[in-house]
């Protein structure tokens, strides 16, 4: 099972910095997803290569002259997150995009529970920088005291 979440037309461009670490936030809204069914699981992983080298776009600035790529910090081409073993693809996501390779489970079709935290603290966390912008300076400066917090604990 693949399933496709496409955020094209909610990408914010607005990127917001955290001075002290260097960090940079960009906003992202998911919207509801495409789903795709296979009959077995090696048709699944060809189409999903197929699939998102279709939409992947490389960044203009991690060309270079001779058409290879450098990729540059804070670029916008996608990401690809590997099975545990390594070698299977099982996660893109790029600034539009986010596609996912699922395995059936005991319950219905799930993502591993990694995921699911890491998605859900991305979207608590556009939710929050997404506030900041009609928050007073008080309030603003406890969100940068609980960033920093957050980060002591990585």
């Amino acid at each position: 099972m693949i399933v496709h979440c496409k955020h094209e037309g909610c990408y914010n461009n607005q990127i917001y910095e955290d001075e002290v670490t260097g960090v940079r936030v960009c906003p992202v809204t998911i919207n509801p997803p495409k789903i795709f069914l296979f009959h077995s699981k090696p048709e699944a992983m060809e189409f999903f290569t197929e699939y998102m080298n279709d939409v992947d776009v490389i960044d203009h600035r991690c060309k270079n002259d001779l058409e290879e790529i450098n990729h540059i910090k804070h670029c916008t081409c996608g990401v690809v997150e590997l099975e545990d073993d390594g070698d299977q693809p099982i996660l893109f996501y790029n600034s539009k995009n986010q596609i996912f390779l699922l395995e059936p489970g005991p319950q219905v079709y799930l993502p591993s529970h990694e995921l699911k935290v890491n998605t859900n603290n991305l979207n608590l966390l556009n939710v929050l920088i997404n506030k900041t912008k009609t928050l007073d300076d008080e309030q603003k400066r406890r969100y940068v005291e609980l960033g920093k917090r957050c980060q002591k604990h990585l």
